[in-house]
């Protein structure tokens, strides 16, 4: 690949076509709406708080408390994504700034008045709330109300939420102060790419450049990059170790055994499908090597560096795709998924679903969310690369999983939890992948291990590496709870223990040591690991839509529907997996394994290989 930025500046919002940004105003006509709509919350609240100290008195009289608190929640939803989206336009952005401040503080206060909900409602005896739990006329709030009582341990008395609810302002600090150092303060510096061109280093960039085949550009890349985070360093372990405290403080707050088990509580995770995760890809490691060393030899190099893990190892030029192009590569490449589906993905795309190129201000990387009631919307940097073409899909399997779940689900079912939502993102990019490698003769040797090359680092990205930062996430917390301190020193030892374990062969630096530290996720503790449960169980998934159709096609179909109307684990069952077991861990180990043979033998093959 030629890494040259045909832009050395990053161009302001005001220079992007209007049909290459998303469209907020179906969530919200105008700022001024959103202040209209902020105002009235008061007034919401007010019809919640009504109910209280009389939840126990009839189905019917619960029913409605539900109903003003769906409402309350529902606009606060609304207000929040509003206003996180307009700031990740552009993070600099005071007006920007100050709204998603005062809905900040919008929210705590809807918290605190809210907080009685649950704890009024779990202290009512035992026989009485089974009786609410199981009245006919409350069956729209089953799943809800069952759930609640699942967290009767855990839910604290009304002065204690109320505290609870007061602290979540304090609580975002660290997030928030990450996210401004990493998005808005760090510069990057200059480097020049493989054209020679001095250009401002960004993160969007740097992807670009780390794929460059010059290694002089991708190391000077790097080490420009991480001197970013190397220079504060003392800062990020600080934010970090407030953040992990944050996390441990909350966990016995609710009474949950540790950090861990509190995260996964929520989606009634199991810590064994932790543990087989972590036990499945530690097993991997001897063809975790196998990968890392093919890496090697096509790169020619004696020693594999960080900055030599993307570049693709195809002598195929790399191809550069318009966003335009990329739209209709995606939508044929997810046929399978049935023609309601693309078309109405088609739809979205049309209707302005996609915020598609990097600006000045703007937030790294790539997400799909949204407000219920009003489509999703994509936030994207598009560069031109095949990766961006397969993150396109991945936040379109984001966005239908929503749009669908919203079309048929009430407000307080359709939103799925975390341990789904990488599952449908990952299905398009299986089967993306599958589509190309159809579309690509026998004969057009380096063009299909090119594909392979994209899925073998891919599933290395989403599988081992997030593996890696679960294990990382769940080591601090360990060592909170057992009173150690993380110290920047036991931050980086740490770190580059696993690396030496999760990516064997790898030089492990200085540089490398300190990455933890510009990984966004570690604050939404225990989160990664669902990239990697996602992507086996969609694999899963996405072959029984190739191999078996129609009937595959609609259980899949109805496991987006579903959104969150039951437990994870569940609905995943009722789709085809069951990741109670080790089973869809060593179903993706082993199709990575077979990716690797393929191209271990087509490296062999080449002219000159060594034999």
């Amino acid at each position: 690949m030629t890494a040259t930025i045909e832009q050395p500046d990053v161009l302001t919002r005001d220079q992007i076509a209007l049909e290459d940004t998303w469209d907020l105003s179906t969530i919200f006509t105008s700022d001024d709406a959103w202040t209209a709509e902020a105002a009235g919350v008061a007034s919401m609240l007010a019809a919640a708080t009504a109910h209280r100290n009389q939840l126990g008195e009839s189905a019917g009289r619960l029913g409605q408390a539900l109903d003003a608190v769906m409402q309350v929640r529902l606009a606060m939803e609304r207000l929040a994504v509003y206003a996180m989206l307009r700031r990740d336009e552009d993070q600099t952005d005071n007006a920007a700034q100050a709204r998603y401040e005062r809905v900040a503080a919008l929210s705590i206060e809807a918290g605190e008045a809210l907080a009685f909900f649950e704890p009024e409602l779990l202290a009512l005896p035992e026989d009485q709330l089974d009786t609410l739990v199981n009245d006919p006329d409350l069956a729209r709030y089953h799943h809800l109300l069952a759930d609640l009582q699942r967290n009767r341990p855990h839910v604290r008395s009304i002065e204690v939420e109320e505290l609870l609810a007061q602290g979540a302002d304090i609580s975002r600090a660290t997030a928030d102060a990450f996210g401004a150092l990493d998005n808005a303060d760090l510069e990057y510096g200059q480097v020049r790419d493989d054209a020679g061109n001095e250009i401002t280093l960004t993160k969007a960039r740097y992807a670009v450049l780390l794929r460059s085949r010059d290694r002089a550009v991708r190391r000077e890349a790097s080490d420009t990059f991480m001197n970013a985070y190397l220079d504060h360093k003392h800062t990020l372990a600080a934010l970090h170790g407030a953040s992990v405290r944050k996390d441990v403080f909350h966990a016995k707050a609710r009474r949950h055994p540790s950090a861990r088990e509190a995260a996964l509580f929520g989606g009634n995770i199991p810590t064994a499908v932790y543990d087989n995760l972590i036990a499945a890809v530690a097993k991997a490691r001897p063809v975790l090597r196998r990968y890392l060393d093919l890496r090697r030899k096509v790169l020619g190099v004696d020693q594999l560096e960080a900055h030599d893990l993307q570049v693709p190892l195809s002598t195929e030029p790399d191809r550069a795709y318009s966003y335009r192009d990329a739209v209709d590569i995606v939508l044929s490449g997810l046929t399978p998924l049935g023609d309601r589906y693309v078309s109405d993905l088609r739809a979205g795309f049309n209707q302005r679903w996609v915020d598609v190129y990097e600006t000045k201000g703007k937030r790294s990387g790539a997400y799909s969310w949204g407000a219920y009631g009003s489509p999703p919307v994509m936030l994207m940097n598009w560069n031109g690369t095949i990766r961006d073409v397969f993150t396109l899909a991945h936040e379109a399997g984001h966005a239908m999983h929503s749009f669908y779940a919203d079309a048929a689900r009430p407000y307080h079912d359709a939103g799925y939890p975390i341990f789904l939502a990488e599952v449908a993102s990952t299905v398009n990019e299986a089967l993306l992948t599958w589509h190309l490698l159809d579309e690509t003769g026998a004969d057009e040797t380096e063009a299909r291990f090119a594909l392979y090359n994209h899925f073998a680092d891919d599933f290395y990205g989403t599988v081992v590496r997030q593996t890696q930062f679960a294990a990382f996430e769940q080591w601090t917390h360990e060592q909170v709870e057992s009173g150690q301190p993380l110290t920047l020193d036991a931050l980086n030892a740490k770190y580059g223990e696993l690396n030496d374990q999760y990516v064997p062969g790898v030089a492990v630096d200085d540089k490398l040591r300190l990455s933890w530290g510009r990984i966004p996720h570690f604050y939404r503790a225990f989160y990664v690991y669902q990239y990697a449960t996602g992507m086996s169980a969609a694999l899963t998934l996405a072959r029984a839509v190739v191999d078996d159709g129609a009937p595959a096609q609609r259980r899949y179909l109805d496991l987006l529907a579903a959104g969150g109307s039951d437990y994870p684990l569940t609905l995943l069952q009722k789709a085809g997996v069951d990741l109670t077991t080790p089973e869809p861990i060593e179903t993706g180990l082993a199709e990575f394994e077979r990716v690797v043979t393929e191209m271990e033998a087509m490296v062999a093959a080449r002219p000159g290989a060594a034999k």
